[in-house]
């Protein structure tokens, strides 16, 4: 397990998911995908691989769909 990726990601996570939904979403929400996806590259950047990634977290973009619901339920209990 990479505690480095685990940190990473977890910083990445808080300076970048809100709960604010795209105006054009409909049917489908792609945004646990494309902050999957931002987050993989900014990672990457930063000598984090994949690798590293799924070996601490799993799949990313589960994660970023927990982080979004995270968020919305904290943001509820205000």
């Amino acid at each position: 397990m990479s505690q480095r990726a685990i940190d990473f990601v977890n910083n990445w996570i808080d300076a970048n998911v809100d709960t604010a939904k795209p105006a054009d979403m409909e049917h489908h929400d792609s945004r646990p995908q494309r902050l999957a996806e931002k987050c993989a590259k900014a990672a990457e950047s930063a000598g984090i691989t994949d690798g590293e990634i799924k070996d601490g977290l799993g799949d990313l973009e589960v994660c970023m769909i927990a982080a979004i619901d995270r968020v919305a339920l904290a943001k509820a209990d205000k």
